[in-house]
């Protein structure tokens, strides 16, 4: 069968795709591919007997909604978080489109107000000594649906869509295009050993972090224009509640920005999660650290990341394998698990111990770990730039760098293909959309949703 439109990943960008398409034209034919399972089938065992059993297809990352269905799912309102496809686009347009998946949000039943959008005393202290101490505060309003919340939105969602004829593919490996004249007409994709081929002018490549390697294979594959793009590298902190309360109680996540006195990279805080949990996120031979936070589920602790962006130049031109080295690498020091320490054993230049970890006044709120030194691990320049980082935020939120703050390594988001795309979402290849992580012009639910968005309105033009 052909389709109007193909989407290739069923992640945000996806699923608010679909919408779009079902909408505006309910005798649209559309599928949604993704390499994981559907929502409702989409169980980590973890959750159930306490370990990590190494699914081979990680339904944290992989299935329909996307990761962000077992993330915080914190949907911010506001182009300057979340991405940077307004370079492209224009500011305007990506706040409007924000309005209008937070209308989506509402109807399938999200009606809480979203937080940072009036300031107190409080708040203006914290922006004030965030610029006494050099550091941007991207104080945008914030609707946060929790992991649990977002799950509930995300099924009525997809029920949605199931009742309105869009088609589901799971357990599906995305292999090549199918072109011809320099456009696509299909794609073929791999099933329990099996090659399928699906038809469309149409496709929208929205793959997640997760798929920026592929989504660089497929551009080398079929001549499709990209450039290396940035790459995060850095640490998940934790830390108990009482130290970040102000910030919790008043901003709910404190996005801010600070460029290292030494390297002037660019340091950023992300993914807060008060009163949230550790999540360990597994592929095929590394580990990498992230953050949950529930609605109904609390901890003591609030745990963030603490992220350097790193661009690089010619003649280096694989910042994924380097990211994905580094990982590597803890993950052989600690036999597949996160690697913790604690700040005070990092100061000292000291290997963290489960005995001196168990001095301390935080409690981890996950067991997939082994104590250790990042320092084995972690770039040098990185772990300057994350100390640093440490001790300025220590400045606006006192306590931060005490001996109860642990972190976690790695954290790496990896975006570092930067596909070249027009206003449009459309590539260089007639007919290919690129949207989302996988793109290189987001990292956030909001503006995932917006490319899909986008990407759609102009194929329904057409």
């Amino acid at each position: 069968m052909k389709y109007n439109i193909i989407f290739l990943g069923g992640g945000q960008a996806g699923i608010f795709g679909a919408y779009e398409a079902i909408e505006k034209n309910p005798d649209a034919k559309v599928l949604i591919i993704d390499k994981g399972k559907m929502l409702t089938q989409r169980i980590c065992p973890k959750e159930k007997i306490g370990t990590c059993v190494n699914c081979p297809t990680c339904s944290i990352i992989y299935g329909m909604s996307g990761a962000g269905a077992f993330s915080d799912s914190k949907f911010n309102m506001d182009y300057r978080v979340g991405g940077d496809v307004h370079t492209i686009t224009g500011k305007e347009i990506v706040n409007n489109t924000i309005l209008d998946v937070v209308k989506v949000y509402r109807k399938f039943g999200f009606t809480e107000e979203p937080t940072g959008l009036k300031y107190n005393s409080v708040m203006e202290e914290i922006k004030k000594d965030c610029i006494v101490n050099g550091v941007q505060l991207v104080d945008t309003p914030t609707m946060h649906l929790g992991t649990d919340g977002s799950r509930k939105l995300y099924t009525k969602l997809i029920q949605y869509l199931l009742d309105k004829g869009v088609e589901f593919l799971t357990e599906r490996e995305v292999d090549k295009l199918i072109i011809e004249n320099n456009s696509v007409k299909g794609v073929v994709v791999t099933h329990k050993g099996a090659e399928e081929k699906y038809y469309s002018d149409y496709i929208v490549a929205g793959l997640g972090r997760s798929g920026a390697k592929k989504m660089e294979e497929l551009c080398k594959t079929h001549n499709i224009n990209f450039e290396n793009g940035a790459i995060d590298i850095g640490v998940r902190a934790e830390i108990p509640d009482i130290i970040m309360k102000d910030i919790n109680e008043n901003f709910y996540e404190a996005k801010m920005i600070y460029y290292s006195r030494n390297y002037r990279d660019k340091m950023r805080t992300f993914c807060s999660n008060p009163s949230g949990f550790i999540a360990a996120e597994k592929y095929n031979d590394f580990i990498l650290a992230n953050g949950h936070a529930y609605k109904d589920r609390k901890s003591t602790n609030t745990n963030l990341a603490l992220l350097c962006t790193k661009k690089f130049t010619k003649p280096f031109n694989q910042p994924f394998e380097y990211a994905t080295a580094i990982a590597k690498m803890s993950a052989m020091l600690t036999g597949g698990k996160l690697m913790v320490q604690s700040y005070a054993d990092l100061k000292e230049g000291r290997r963290s111990t489960d005995e001196r970890l168990a001095r301390l006044n935080i409690v981890p709120t996950t067991e997939d770990y082994v104590a250790g030194d990042i320092a084995l691990a972690c770039p040098q320049r990185l772990l300057d730039n994350i100390m640093e980082f440490i001790e300025v935020l220590d400045k606006i939120t006192p306590g931060f760098a005490s001996a109860d703050l642990l972190l976690y390594f790695p954290e790496i988001k990896f975006r570092s293909t930067r596909i070249e795309i027009d206003k449009n979402m459309e590539t260089s290849l007639k007919g290919l959309y690129a949207v989302g992580d996988s793109s290189g012009y987001g990292s956030g639910l909001n503006i995932a949703a917006v490319m899909g968005i986008l990407a759609v309105r102009d194929i329904l033009s057409k």
